[in-house]
């Protein structure tokens, strides 16, 4: 937090203008790690196994509380977005309300690399991950070209983990993480399409 003494109205447009500057157009989501850790990666890039993995001790890239960056259209000045994260509940047309939920999505990743998945003429929606204990973690990793896939807990009919709905992904120059949001189950919507 920062706090301003206000004396003057010069004062108070400087410090409007000071705390303009630091607002980050973007959307809070708890992004928090489901199952092992992933085989951890030597200095030459390749699987290290001489290192054992501790599933069972919390690291801080496991559970992070970070804005991603919504960046708004250039020419309209709004943001555009094609997919939504999805809800953590299943609809139920008998259900008269919706039932609670949280004011920032938990999205649960998985640590097994996978390949990155797009194709021509289906949009998909990219947001730059905030610098954090997770982005830091994946870009230490030196892998662009895989991903790891994002979910929502009991977003699915029959499974409490539902299905992915997109990944992250290191940037192919290594300087951020992104969230990439494709349509719900995207691993078996796209090969159909």
């Amino acid at each position: 937090g920062r706090s301003y003494c206000v004396r003057t109205q010069r004062m108070l447009n400087q410090c409007l203008e000071s705390l303009v500057q630091k607002v980050q157009s973007g959307v809070v989501i708890n992004f928090e790690k489901s199952g092992p850790d992933p085989t951890p990666i030597g200095e030459d890039g390749l699987v290290d196994s001489s290192r054992p993995i501790n599933s069972f001790v919390s690291q801080p890239w496991h559970s992070c509380h970070k804005l991603i960056y919504v960046r708004p259209n250039p020419k309209t000045g709004v943001p555009v977005g094609h997919w939504p994260i999805p809800e953590s509940f299943w609809p139920d047309q008998n259900s008269p309300t919706l039932p609670p939920r949280t004011a920032h999505p938990v999205v649960r990743f998985s640590c097994v690399d996978c390949e990155p998945m797009v194709i021509d003429k289906l949009p998909f929606d990219k947001y730059e991950l905030e610098p954090s204990p997770l982005t830091q973690y994946i870009l230490e990793r030196k892998s662009p070209h895989t991903c790891w896939q994002v979910f929502v807990s009991s977003s699915g009919k029959y499974s409490e983990l539902g299905h992915p709905f997109g990944y992250l992904k290191a940037s192919t120059t290594l300087t951020c993480v992104n969230l990439f949001v494709m349509p719900y189950n995207y691993p078996v919507l796209l090969p159909l399409l």
